[in-house]
């Protein structure tokens, strides 16, 4: 999975900076290829990636975008700009700045492709309590299977606990 950015906002392209490379693993396009270079941290292309993004929308090349998902996109960046801040690697972040790094980027690629559907199938990682334990576990899935995941545990929440009625213990 890559994030895509809109260069110039009018042509598509792809960059290596998958959320795997950000929970530490490679993207694909990188495991095929065996390369002789050092091997590019992911933290700076996301750096380089996030300030060609900046720089586009400073030159206000905001084609296909309103005012307010610009605005949401600066908002975003900030944050990232915040995280990645005096890091030189991703091994600096810890897993909670990671999780909060790769919901930011899904964010802003949300933002840049546009539509309640890019936002539905934006991936999304949280951190939850396993039951019974206090171990934390790291879940990554779309926004709306976290959606569906939430409804579910409302849904059980809210039915009666107490069993009555005919069929009943």
């Amino acid at each position: 999975m890559a994030v895509v950015l809109a260069v110039g906002l009018t042509a598509l392209v792809s960059y290596p900076v998958a959320a795997a490379q950000v929970a530490g693993g490679q993207a694909p396009s990188e495991q095929a290829e065996p390369s002789t270079e050092p091997e590019a941290d992911g933290l700076e292309l996301i750096r380089e990636q996030q300030l060609e993004l900046k720089a586009t929308l400073d030159a206000g090349e905001t084609e296909g975008l309103s005012v307010r998902e610009v605005n949401r996109i600066r908002k975003e960046q900030a944050g990232v700009f915040a995280l990645i801040d005096g890091k030189a690697t991703l091994a600096d972040m810890s897993i909670n700045e990671k999780v909060e790094l790769e919901n930011a980027l899904e964010r802003i690629n949300a933002y840049v492709k546009g539509g309640r559907a890019g936002r539905d199938e934006q991936d999304v990682c949280w951190r939850e309590r396993m039951s019974g334990t206090s171990r934390m576990v790291t879940r990554c899935g779309t926004e709306k299977e976290r959606d569906q995941a939430r409804e579910g545990a409302r849904d059980f929440l809210q039915r009666p606990k107490i069993c009555s009625g005919p069929g009943c213990g």
